[in-house]
């Protein structure tokens, strides 16, 4: 890639970033989501990013069980795994799903709905946390591979 292509790159995910309303924090964090579509399906993934007003969700759909063209708009059911304390849940609506080229990996893009304010401060705190207890999300991402990744 070029420098002025390189420069073109960089001020449209600049742009994209400035037409969010919610800053969004970049790191992996492990989750199990339910996607209630005619045939309600779940997964084990985990989190590339997330804000306050939503996150996109990576995981493996190693069989083909989502259906791309039905699964637009869905509701989803989100649980994160909070650190001595329950599983927190957050419902949410997709708004948008892609297939990660190459790979059985997908990504969704969904939207935080109906959600309450100590759900907001879960979320907030986990955004809080990005960059200060590495060690913790490390060890959940353990126990996730060591339960097995994918479909469920």
């Amino acid at each position: 890639m070029d420098k002025e292509n390189l420069v073109d790159s960089t001020v449209q995910k600049e742009q994209l970033a400035d037409k969010r309303r919610h800053p969004r924090a970049i790191f992996a964090y492990p989750v199990e989501f339910k996607v209630f579509c005619k045939n309600p399906v779940s997964f084990d993934g985990y989190l590339k990013d997330i804000s306050r007003g939503g996150a996109c969700l990576q995981f493996e759909d190693r069989y083909g069980r989502l259906n791309f063209d039905k699964v637009n708009d869905s509701q989803l059911r989100l649980s994160l795994s909070m650190p001595d304390e329950n599983n927190v849940i957050i419902l949410a609506q997709i708004k948008w799903i892609r297939k990660v080229p190459g790979t059985v990996s997908c990504k969704i893009g969904i939207e935080f709905q109906y959600i309450e304010s100590w759900q907001l401060d879960v979320i907030e705190n986990l955004i809080g946390m990005k960059n200060k207890d590495h060690n913790m999300m490390w060890n959940l991402w353990k126990q996730y591979t060591e339960l097995g990744t994918g479909d469920k």
